[in-house]
């Protein structure tokens, strides 16, 4: 991942990805995925990064929507 970026989601299940990235979106906070599994058979972990700069944000709004 580029400089200026930092993981704050990781998980095995892709709807939870889309759900967290849409809630990021919702907050004009950009995120990218980044598949470390097998993606040709849908399994293993997906982590999201944000910017640096919305990384408490960001954290905040996944744990107030408890994922």
């Amino acid at each position: 991942m580029e400089k200026g970026w930092v993981k704050i989601y990781i998980t095995n299940k892709p709807h939870i990805v889309t759900i967290v990235q849409e809630l990021l979106e919702e907050n004009d906070i950009e995120s990218v995925e980044i598949p470390k599994g097998d993606s040709t058979l849908t399994f293993g972990d997906s982590e999201i990064f944000v910017r640096q700069e919305h990384e408490e944000r960001a954290r905040m709004i996944i744990k107030v929507n408890n994922l």
